[in-house]
């Protein structure tokens, strides 16, 4: 990383530990906001107002929205900004719906004064980057996948085409309400189809459908386009 780039804290982790901020100053990344975003919700204006070469985002921020719906819009507001979301935990579930979403790089916070600076030069390269406890997560999760009877590989088949489209775009990171807007019906609906889809393949909630969809092949049956670039071409919604 050579010429200065921008970056935007949305994470408490960097005032605690000062050896992180010394990484961002060797990496030549310029930290936008003087203080702390304390908030989800306060991460999308200030990405509207700056986009930044890079968001680093703790997943453990306070916040009605979900940590999905802040890649989504931030991505919308600004397509160039790499994020960096910083977890707390080992759920390989969430993690593959991070990566899904479009985020850039994974970082466990127990790796993160090791894994900054390489995840940083790597994104810088247009590569995504996921730190060693993050790649352990996945590897168990598809180890597990593997053994699996695929018995029940058909159950995709029983979804109708919209259940199919709207199952397509959970995988893609899209929300409800994008969802809705997108296929043009109402967000109730869009719940309606998720519960049936969650009952056709007996899976108890979203990350569960998206591991099921992803495993079994949902890009093959989609035909509806790319959401997630439909999406990212629109103007962003203010929340």
């Amino acid at each position: 990383m050579h010429d200065t780039s921008t970056a935007l804290l949305a994470s408490n982790t960097f005032s605690s530990n000062p050896n992180l901020l010394q990484t961002l100053t060797k990496c030549r990344l310029y930290t936008i906001n003087k203080s702390l975003i304390n908030t989800k919700e306060g991460v999308i204006p200030e990405i509207e107002l700056h986009k930044p070469n890079f968001l680093l985002l703790s997943v453990s921020l306070p916040g009605v929205i979900e940590v999905l719906e802040v890649v989504a819009k931030t991505k919308q507001a600004s397509p160039k900004t790499k994020i960096v979301l910083i977890v707390n935990e080992n759920d390989a579930g969430k993690i593959l719906n991070y990566m899904v979403a479009n985020t850039d790089a994974i970082i466990h916070c127990d790796c993160l004064e090791e894994s900054l600076e390489p995840a940083l030069k790597q994104l810088s390269k247009g590569q995504t980057y996921l730190c060693g406890m993050t790649t352990n997560s996945l590897k168990v999760l598809l180890q597990k996948q593997q053994t699996e009877s695929k018995s029940s590989s058909g159950l995709l088949n029983s979804l109708t085409d919209r259940e199919v489209e709207v199952l397509h775009s959970l995988t893609q990171g899209v929300n409800y309400k994008q969802i809705a807007k997108l296929l043009f019906i109402s967000e109730s609906t869009v719940k309606t189809h998720i519960n049936n889809i969650f009952t056709k393949l007996n899976v108890n909630d979203r990350t569960q459908a998206v591991l099921y969809a992803l495993h079994h092949g949902i890009d093959n049956l989609s035909k509806k386009p790319n959401l997630f670039k439909s999406l990212t071409s629109e103007p962003i919604e203010k929340i």
